[in-house]
């Protein structure tokens, strides 16, 4: 019986954190922009030196972010953003996963 109690609690925790994972990694994402300083110059409001990342999906297509991201003053070239090619693969996806969704 105990058993089968740990059993079904499992299969529970495992389903709560299936139906979890992607807002975990947007969180995850977020987390890594604010940790790369993104929002220190793409802030909302007056006062920030670049435009805010909200909405950025709609106005750069995903090409244009993987542009961004890597070579920003290929695009931009008066841009003082750094570049994010030396990021692992994985990260830098996830960075542009979460900027391409912010519609």
């Amino acid at each position: 019986m105990k058993f089968v109690a740990i059993l079904v609690a499992g299969l529970g925790l495992s389903l709560t954190w299936g139906l979890s994972a992607a807002p975990a990694r947007e969180l995850g994402a977020a987390d890594l922009a604010r940790r790369l300083g993104c929002f220190a110059c793409h802030g909302e409001g007056p006062g920030y030196r670049a435009p805010a990342l909200e909405g950025v999906g709609a106005r750069l297509p995903r090409e244009q972010l993987q542009l961004v991201l890597t070579q920003p003053r290929q695009l931009y070239p008066g841009a003082k953003m750094p570049s994010y090619a030396y990021l692992p693969e994985g990260e830098r996806q996830e960075l542009l996963d979460f900027l391409a969704n912010r519609k």
